[in-house]
């Protein structure tokens, strides 16, 4: 899928600990792996150095790392990534538009992964989970998958760890399928060469009386039918074409005007549908309402405009944000940070009040320097659904 990387520019997105990076940096690409965690980078470093084999490795929230990485220009020839990353990402529109906004033209992204099929089932091959649910799975912790697969995982030979190792922190998974992951790809302008399925999983013991195929490849009991437990994508950035945001047309940031006022109703509908369907169709509908007849008239509004169509707005009231909803159809380009750092040039210090359940929401201005200063455990309206308080300084 990746073809012959020597002497080409790779980027390994959640690296972990880098044993990949090196493997690809022995075949002679210039390897930069990213990961959130600093144990896992410092020991990739720590490793490129004793192994004599060169590669850089870089601390970092993936979505923050593809902003800085787009707004320093920089570039590659090939993206890889493998197993166990896309549950830890809330949003893959982002990813995917991270992943084109970096490759150069021409260049290619290989990624393999378990299949989310295989994901339904809890270690004793019951049906247990939803497929693709539209919500993050709680999870107890991470568990020792390593240590778990044995000699699956240990190419090198299997030395014991700590034994009997119990995670005290919990964790939340996001189960893409794969309709989720190549229409990502597609919408941020990549060309799907290669859609390939595998009824086995490389190393990795995750079921009930797996059994090895050769070579590490380790399948379903003889009992039970074949089914799928990994696939892989091989995508191009196609020649002489731009990634999501190079080139597109520019956002125009300009106060609302009153006729606009049913194009952010219907924004604001659909937005709201996403990020807060704890809500419910029925009070959904009477807030729009209500978003109609008094936030809009009260409101400091200001819209994002892509080619003269409307695709997203702000409501601010002082400093404060009172809405930030932008078109689905377009998430994920930049339109929501656009705004708010619009706001930020005019006003200065913002705040802004977010449903606890809208992880994305959060999760989106956190990234954009919001910090938590307060948490209610009921809404302006009483109900019982949390609500975070967050302040952004100057």
């Amino acid at each position: 899928m990746l073809g012959d990387v020597a002497g080409l520019e790779l980027l390994h997105l959640q690296c972990n600990s880098g044993q990949d990076s090196l493997s690809l940096a022995r075949l002679g690409a210039r390897v930069t792996g990213v990961d959130i965690s600093d144990e896992a980078i410092a020991f990739a470093t720590r490793l490129s150095e004793e192994s004599g084999i060169a590669a850089s490795f870089e601390r970092s929230d993936l979505f923050e790392w593809f902003e800085r990485a787009v707004a320093d220009g920089r570039r590659f020839d090939r993206v890889f990534a493998s197993y166990g990353t896309i549950c830890w990402l809330s949003d893959l529109g982002v990813w995917a538009r991270g992943i084109a906004d970096v490759l150069r033209p021409g260049g290619r992204f290989a990624f393999i992964e378990f299949h989310p099929f295989a994901m339904v089932f809890d270690p004793g091959w019951k049906p247990h989970y939803d497929y693709a649910p539209k919500n993050p799975v709680a999870e107890a912790g991470v568990g020792d998958y390593v240590a778990d697969s044995g000699t699956g995982l240990a190419i090198g030979g299997y030395q014991e760890g700590v034994v009997g190792f119990t995670n005290p922190h919990p964790s939340f998974e996001f189960n893409w399928g794969i309709a989720d992951v190549i229409q990502a790809l597609i919408d941020a302008g990549l060309r799907i060469e290669r859609l390939t399925e595998y009824p086995y999983a490389n190393g990795w013991v995750g079921f009930e009386g797996m059994r090895d195929l050769g070579d590490r490849r380790m399948a379903p009991p003889a009992t039970m039918p074949s089914l799928p437990l990994m696939y892989s994508i091989a995508a191009a950035k196609p020649e002489g074409k731009q990634g999501a945001r190079d080139g597109a047309a520019p956002i125009t940031i300009r106060p609302w005007r009153p006729e606009e006022g049913e194009r952010l109703l219907a924004i604001w509908l659909a937005a709201s549908r996403i990020g807060h369907p704890f809500l419910g169709e029925a009070r959904l509908l009477e807030q729009q309402q209500l978003v109609r007849d008094t936030y809009l008239p009260m409101a400091d509004n200001w819209v994002a405009a892509i080619d003269g169509q409307v695709v997203g707005f702000i409501g601010l009231i002082e400093n404060f944000i009172g809405g930030l909803f932008v078109d689905p159809d377009i998430h994920g380009a930049g339109i929501g940070r656009a705004l708010v750092e619009d706001a930020a040039a005019r006003l200065g210090p913002l705040e802004v009040s977010v449903y606890a359940d809208n992880q994305a929401a959060v999760d989106f201005y956190r990234r954009r320097g919001f910090v938590e200063t307060a948490r209610k455990e009921t809404d302006d309206e009483g109900l019982p659904l949390a609500v975070i308080e967050m302040t952004r300084s100057a």
